[in-house]
């Protein structure tokens, strides 16, 4: 069984992969939401080692916390993504974030508005880290200062 910590990870990880998949898709919100719950979609990663590839199984998520961030980003989704936007320099702005990115983007926020009892620190670095399991550039960086500038205007 997963520890709390892993539990709430995978919650963070699910939601980033409901909101990346709804904006593929197009599904609607609550059934795409509801098929994460019952774990019909989701909670895979690809697992890259040299030249192979494997799909691994996550450990089960915090239902309760993956439901409030994709329920917050499926309420907020255009809001969220302004505030992104005004935190962002004019060179990133032109550069564009792709999907996977803007999916992590919007869930950070989220996170800061639906779990106020949770230090900002904890949720900055959780976001950061998994920025980190799908890039190596600059867009870790991005993740980290976009979330730490939002944080401290929402928090203080």
């Amino acid at each position: 069984m997963a520890n709390n910590t892993l539990k709430y990870t995978n919650a963070r990880l699910l939601a980033v992969q409901a909101v990346y998949a709804q904006a593929q898709s197009g599904e609607e919100w609550n059934s795409l939401i509801s098929r994460f719950l019952l774990e019909e979609v989701g909670g895979q990663i690809l697992d890259k080692v040299g030249k192979s590839e494997q799909m691994i199984t996550l450990e089960p998520a915090d239902k309760e916390l993956f439901a409030k961030l994709a329920q917050y980003v499926r309420d907020n989704g255009d809001s969220l993504m302004e505030t992104v936007n005004a935190t962002l320099t004019e060179s990133v702005k032109a550069g564009g974030l792709d999907l996977i990115l803007i999916s992590i983007l919007k869930v950070g926020v989220a996170e800061l508005y639906v779990n106020q009892d949770l230090d900002t620190p904890i949720i900055v670095n959780e976001y950061v880290d998994l920025a980190r399991a799908f890039y190596d550039g600059p867009e870790v960086k991005i993740v980290n200062a976009v979330l730490d500038k939002i944080a401290h205007v929402l928090r203080g």
